[in-house]
């Protein structure tokens, strides 16, 4: 069985924040999960490294273009290295197998009378670099830059979305493309329903991006650019078998304010290019701080860097999917990371494990007894993290955590250990908590690799010894 999960690939026009983070746990939690189940799994992520927006980042810098995303997109590999993600690839929309694609792909569109050039008037952001409708606008502003969009008339060519939007609507009505949650659902049926304008896929005057093949003077539009990734990083222009092997993906996980994008054009661009169109879209919503959206325009942004060289990459994981309920928007902010490390992690996980690792050492001879069947708290994790319910996974396994520290209060194995006529009972409590910190390790190593394996091996060592502790006090 394959799995194949992407999130969505990050514009190089500022360093990552823990915005991006979000989103990059959350997949590699579900592609984690997937490797657990022996499933065949592929996980991608990447960089959008063209488009005008970039080069004048670069100009300011004295950069040219290339040698700016060059530099730039490391902060971004880098960040997800620090946060333990275990993607199999890192695509750049400015690597050749992509830009191949991209070229391919709009050739067969082109070649399959999708296409046509025309002249258009529109709102432009900059900020986004996509047009807006005035529809989007609140008071004239663009709502998430908060900036007047200029209205610009260009000749471009166009791509016929139109002729897609009912074939995508019977997809999504019969659950072959899934988009989650449902309000996302409703909103994209009911975008189709009121009929969906057909869209530039191309910009004259922008240097800074891939030429159309048949029209040097245009390049292909930001947005359609990026969207080609999903196929690019999994081998469509160059290892056909592993394209072959993973298309269509299982889920792309995105920011709720790209659903437009990735729910109607990118099916639609596939729809004309003759692919399969993907198993269906995640949809998150946004970090806040203080109740505003983290983002690098408005400039609030939390390096994800900082938490992780404080706190470790297993807490801050454990912190953003426990902390905010996914696809609904959650306030973030180091008052409350620090509440969830001493809490949650220290006091109850880390304490619970050493606790129990230094009883059997002292009790056990570094033995758990024989093991009995754990008091089973863990039951529907694997359910409720494959429905993308995060927090309510970690808020059970976490029970499971607090059910046994509760449990080694009540029974006091350090009263059971001063008579050997307890020797039974004592043996029973130790066997009953092995099983259960193993199998809390088991249900917690999607989010916290790194401590799940230190739990790992430590119940498997040929001698169990009293742990280092797993969350270390931060001062």
């Amino acid at each position: 069985m394959k799995y194949y999960i992407t999130t969505a690939i990050d514009y190089i026009n500022g360093k990552p924040h823990i915005g991006h983070s979000y989103e990059k746990v959350a997949a590699d939690v579900l592609a984690r999960l997937a490797r657990l189940a022996s499933k065949q799994t592929f996980f991608l992520t990447g960089t959008d490294e063209h488009g005008a927006k970039i080069a004048e980042y670069a100009k300011a810098q004295g950069l040219e273009p290339q040698a700016f995303a060059d530099q730039t997109y490391k902060y971004f590999e880098d960040a997800w290295k620090n946060l333990d993600l275990s993607f199999d690839r890192f695509v750049r929309t400015t690597d050749p197998d992509h830009l191949a694609t991209v070229a391919e792909i709009l050739n067969k569109i082109k070649e399959n009378g999708y296409l046509y050039e025309a002249e258009y008037s529109g709102l432009y952001c900059t900020g986004h670099e996509a047009f807006l409708t005035e529809k989007d606008l609140v008071d004239g502003l663009c709502p998430e830059h908060q900036t007047k969009p200029e209205l610009i008339t260009e000749k471009n060519w166009f791509f016929k979305v139109s002729d897609f939007t009912e074939k995508i609507k019977e997809k999504i009505e019969k659950e072959e493309f899934k988009i989650w949650p449902e309000a996302h659902r409703k909103e994209v049926l009911s975008l189709l329903t009121q009929g969906f304008n057909d869209i530039a896929i191309s910009r004259p005057n922008v240097k800074w991006g891939i030429p159309l093949p048949w029209d040097e003077n245009q390049t292909v539009y930001v947005w359609v650019d990026a969207l080609i990734n999903y196929i690019s990083g999994v081998g469509y222009h160059g290892d056909k078998e592993l394209f072959k092997k993973y298309w269509p993906a299982t889920w792309h996980v995105v920011g709720k304010d790209i659903i437009k994008f990735h729910c109607i054009i990118w099916p639609a661009l596939l729809l004309a290019a003759g692919i399969e169109m993907p198993g269906g879209v995640v949809a998150h919503g946004y970090l806040t701080a203080n109740n505003k959206k983290i983002s690098k325009s408005i400039g609030n942004v939390i390096d994800p860097n900082d938490w992780v060289t404080k706190y470790g990459s297993d807490a801050v994981r454990y912190f953003l999917m426990r902390e905010i309920a996914f696809g609904q928007d959650g306030d973030v902010s180091e008052e409350k990371i620090k509440a969830r490390y001493d809490g949650d992690l220290a006091n109850g996980l880390g304490n619970l494990v050493s606790r129990l690792t230094n009883m059997i050492e002292k009790y056990s001879h570094g033995e758990i007894p024989d093991i009995v069947e754990p008091k089973d708290k863990l039951d529907g994790v694997v359910e409720m993290i494959e429905g993308f319910r995060f927090h309510e996974a970690l808020a059970r396994i976490w029970e499971a955590v607090a059910w046994a520290n509760q449990y080694i209060d009540e029974t006091k194995p350090w009263d059971l250990a001063k008579d050997d006529t307890n020797k039974e009972k004592l043996d029973a409590v130790l066997s009953v908590l092995g099983a259960e910190v193993k199998l809390i390790g088991l249900s917690i190593a999607p989010f916290m690799p790194q401590t799940a394996e230190k739990i790992r091996k430590s119940f498997e060592s040929d001698a169990i010894t009293k742990i280092e502790p797993l969350f270390p006090r931060v001062e």
